[in-house]
């Protein structure tokens, strides 16, 4: 997601550039000691950008948004954002 700047409106909760650009599963995980560890390279990067992670327990490949999950069997997380400094 590029860094623009301050929102048009404060009550924006989106960015326009926001993109899913890999998914992995756990064939793509390797283990190093106790870790594991999922490797991916950011190519064609022009610009300040950020990126954050996201993960499911599940095969979805969005959170549904009913509200009739059960947060046991549909747990999903969302890092803290990472800043990239293009130089």
């Amino acid at each position: 997601m590029r860094i623009t700047g301050p929102a048009a409106s404060l009550n924006s909760d989106t960015n326009p550039t926001t993109k899913v650009v890999a998914r992995f599963g756990p064939g793509d995980w390797r283990k190093q000691g106790k870790d594991y560890v999922i490797r991916y390279t950011l190519r064609d990067v022009d610009g300040d950008l950020y990126a954050r992670v996201r993960g499911t327990s599940t095969d979805a490949a969005e959170p549904l948004t009913d509200g009739q999950e059960s947060p046991w069997d549909d747990l999903w997380f969302y890092s803290n954002p990472v800043f990239v400094k293009v130089r």
